[in-house]
């Protein structure tokens, strides 16, 4: 299966991101929206795994969520990927992200143990889009400008996730494998 490992954002996070969507729109670029059920926050990406290996992330997760407590984090600003002159990827900051931080350096960590290759530098962020073309640059930039001091709530990390990504010519589905509850 193909797997990942995320933090789920709550309901009020997820409406204010949709409409952030549609104020950034498709006139100035070509974008494909991440849908609204699939918005969360990316610590790892796992790849293509077996059941045996799902087994071994599942233990560790379950440790490193013992290691961790439940705190609240703020989605504020809109950013993107690579840079701005280059846009590939739309997403929504988090502030206060230490806590978030410290769990995908655990995640890193323990993932590494089981063989899977080092990320690049995690940066907390929520994926909104990612950019197919560019009609208009200035229009674009423009737009994002607009929203990108833009507050879109706090919600509490509660639980860190094992999801199964199955790809289908609509867009992903996304799938909890296992969730595991960190400390109070």
């Amino acid at each position: 299966m193909r797997a990942f490992i995320a933090i789920d954002i709550s309901k009020e996070v997820r409406d204010n991101l949709i409409r952030a969507q549609e104020r950034i729109g498709s006139k100035a670029a070509k974008i494909k929206f991440v849908e609204p059920e699939n918005l969360h926050v990316t610590l790892k990406f796992l790849g293509e795994i077996d059941e045996t290996t799902a087994e071994e992330v599942k233990k560790a997760l379950a440790e490193i969520a013992k290691r961790h407590r439940k705190h609240r984090v703020r989605v504020k600003g809109i950013g993107v990927f690579p840079n701005p002159s280059y846009v590939r990827v739309i997403w929504a900051g988090i502030e206060n992200d230490e806590g978030i931080n410290a769990i995908a350096d655990d995640v890193e960590r323990e993932m590494g143990k089981l063989g899977f290759r080092k990320d690049k530098d995690f940066v907390a962020h929520i994926t909104l889009g990612r950019v197919k073309f560019v009609r208009e640059k200035t229009k674009l930039a423009e737009i994002l400008g607009e929203i990108a001091n833009e507050d879109f709530g706090e919600f509490e990390v509660n639980a860190i996730e094992l999801k199964k990504s199955t790809l289908t010519p609509k867009g992903p589905i996304y799938e909890t494998i296992a969730r595991f509850e960190l400390e109070k």
